[in-house]
């Protein structure tokens, strides 16, 4: 989901070279998502983690990202 509070620089060819990705992903031949346990899901709603962990995970997430070559500014 594009982050309403900057321009989405994506072009549609993008998106259609993500789609192709992701088909082609999906196409590989044995490949397991895992499995769906609607019970795991089920005990997994409402979980939370402390005020600490969630700072943890987000610094995590945006130091991925910026390694990750994501989040560079709009020129």
């Amino acid at each position: 989901m594009a982050n309403p509070d900057r321009e989405d620089f994506r072009t549609p060819e993008d998106f259609e070279e993500a789609e192709r990705s992701r088909a082609r992903d999906e196409a590989v031949l044995g490949a397991d998502g895992g499995p769906d346990d609607p019970e795991a899901s089920r005990a997994a709603e409402g979980l939370a983690v402390s005020d600490r962990e969630a700072a943890n995970y987000r610094e995590h997430v945006e130091r991925g990202a910026h390694q990750q070559g994501e989040g560079a500014p709009v020129v």
